[in-house]
C-alpha cells in the first residue's frame, strides 16, 4: 500500500541499495520531513528503504487518504511541493559539489550544514547524526576517505573532536574557506 510518511519525532536515514548490495544513504529525515510524496504525485514506486535512527514517531497517511485531504486543503499540496522543490535544489548542490569538489570541501559543507550551538571563543558545537560509514556514503566517498580527512582537520586545529560524534569547530573561517574553495572555479 502506497502512503506518504511525515516524521513527527526522531530521525530516519533514507537509503537505496544497488544490485551489488551496497548501500548508498540518500538523506536524513527530521521533524516535519516526509516519504513518499513521489509515489504519491507522480505514481511511482519507491525505490528506497527507510530506517529510523532513534526512537521515531511518524504520522503516515494512505495516498487515497491524502488525495482527499489535499483536494479539500490545498495549502498541503503547496507544501509538499515546496518541500520537493527543496530537496531537489539540495540534490542539485550536492551533485555539483560531488562533481566539482573534493571530500575535503564536501565534508566541510556538510560539516556547517549540521545544527549547531555556540561554543567558547567563536568556535561551534556540532553532533554528527549518522555513524561515519553513513556519513562517507551520504558525501560519496569511503569511510576511510572521510576519517584521513577528519584527522587533517583535528591536526591543522580547525576542528576538534570529542565523544560520541561530537565535534566542535574550532575555526569557522578556514572550514568556510574550505567549503568554498570549489565553488570559486
Amino acid at each position: 500500500m502506497s502512503q506518504l510518511m511525515v516524521v513527527h519525532t526522531g530521525q530516519v536515514k533514507i537509503a537505496r541499495t544497488s544490485a551489488a548490495g551496497h548501500e548508498q544513504v540518500i538523506r536524513v529525515l527530521g521533524p516535519g520531513d516526509f516519504i513518499g510524496e513521489s509515489a504519491f504525485l507522480a505514481g511511482t514506486r519507491p525505490d528506497h528503504a527507510a530506517e529510523a535512527l532513534v526512537y521515531t514517531e511518524l504520522c503516515v497517511f494512505r495516498h487515497a487518504d491524502l488525495g482527499r485531504l489535499v483536494e479539500k486543503h490545498p495549502s498541503i499540496g503547496l507544501r509538499m511541493l515546496q518541500g520537493v522543490s527543496q530537496r531537489l535544489d539540495d540534490t542539485e548542490a550536492r551533485l555539483a559539489s560531488v562533481v566539482l569538489g573534493n571530500v575535503s570541501s564536501r565534508l566541510a559543507d556538510y560539516l556547517l550544514s549540521l545544527p549547531a550551538t555556540p561554543g567558547p571563543r567563536g568556535a561551534i558545537d556540532v553532533t554528527l547524526p549518522l555513524a561515519k560509514k553513513d556519513i562517507a556514503s551520504l558525501l560519496s566517498t569511503t569511510p576511510e576517505s572521510l576519517s584521513r580527512q577528519l584527522r587533517k582537520l583535528t591536526d591543522t586545529g580547525v576542528i576538534s573532536q570529542q565523544e560520541q560524534g561530537r565535534i566542535t569547530i574550532t575555526d569557522v573561517t578556514a572550514l568556510t574557506a574550505l567549503s568554498t574553495l570549489s565553488k570559486r572555479d
